[in-house]
């Protein structure tokens, strides 16, 4: 049986007491205690969980991997400069194949093709 919690979400929904998959830069840290909202399905974890989390992401080298970038040009071309931090994470280096896909008009994604 699943506990409603005495506290809403944002949205005003219930929140339930549940077990929620997390998952940060495709790598899964497996199923943690979380509040699931029974309206807009946001997922919330506690602080010490996601202590937890970060101790874990920074002993394997990818906290902090999350970057705001400033867009340059060069010619007729724009221009992302990647981090050294990410590029190491994918396995990027000078002349690597990539794929750009706009998803829409606020984001893309990028697929490293070797």
């Amino acid at each position: 049986m699943e506990k409603i919690l005495p506290y809403k979400c944002r949205c005003g929904g219930k929140l339930k007491k549940s077990q929620c998959e997390v998952e940060f830069f495709g790598i899964n840290f497996g199923l943690k205690s979380c509040e699931v909202c029974t309206k807009c399905n946001a997922e919330y974890l506690d602080n010490e969980t996601i202590a937890k989390i970060q101790d874990e992401m920074k002993k394997i080298g990818i906290f902090g991997l999350e970057r705001n970038l400033q867009v340059a040009k060069s010619g007729n071309s724009l221009v992302i400069r990647i981090p050294k931090e990410i590029a190491d994470f994918l396995g990027l280096r000078a002349k690597s194949l990539i794929k750009l896909i706009p998803l829409n008009n606020k984001q893309m994604q990028v697929e490293v093709q070797g």
